[in-house]
């Protein structure tokens, strides 16, 4: 089909093509986009050479397929607009992050955690730090310092008992 044949074919359909869609959309607007896009696909039918029999059939076929494609994104975006959160319901979903307040009491009780372990022994503090820190097994930590496994448990009773003393005494 000649590009002047394709222009006559353009100007005889397109105000009926129009029409019909704009029954099944409901707009004007996009009733003429539908059948910009009718156009678009005839177009590559009739420029790869391929014949069509009925072209009146073949483009309300087309159009018609349009429109329902186009009705079920508008039905899906309804319904998801419908779906969406309502004003203000947003403020009340939890974020993962924590806020202000929440962030500035966690440093404060991390500098107080910080001075009680620096009140520890020193060894206590390394086999606390060892243990709940690196993951240390008591037998590991007793071979690392050169010292008991009884005095592993021991120290580290000490130093959980201290912190927790000293953590909740600063509250």
């Amino acid at each position: 089909m000649s590009e002047r044949s394709f222009t006559l074919l353009v100007r005889r359909h397109h105000e009926p093509l129009v029409t019909h869609v704009r029954g099944k959309v409901g707009s004007a607007n996009d009733a003429e986009d539908i059948v910009q896009e009718t156009w678009l696909r005839a177009a590559d039918k009739v420029g790869s050479g391929q014949a069509i029999r009925n072209i009146r059939a073949y483009l309300y076929r087309i159009a018609g397929n349009l429109s329902v494609d186009y009705l079920r994104r508008r039905s899906v975006r309804r319904h998801l607009e419908a779906a969406s959160i309502e004003d203000g319901a947003a403020e009340a979903i939890a974020c993962p992050s924590p806020n202000a307040e929440q962030a500035l009491l966690a440093r404060e009780w991390q500098a107080r955690f910080e001075a009680a372990l620096a009140r520890l022994p020193v060894r206590a503090r390394r086999v606390l730090l060892l243990s709940r820190v690196e993951g240390w097994s008591y037998p590991r930590i007793a071979g690392h310092l050169g010292i008991s496994l009884r005095t592993v448990s021991n120290d580290m009773e000490k130093a959980l008992g201290e912190c927790l003393r000293l953590l909740s005494s600063d509250e």
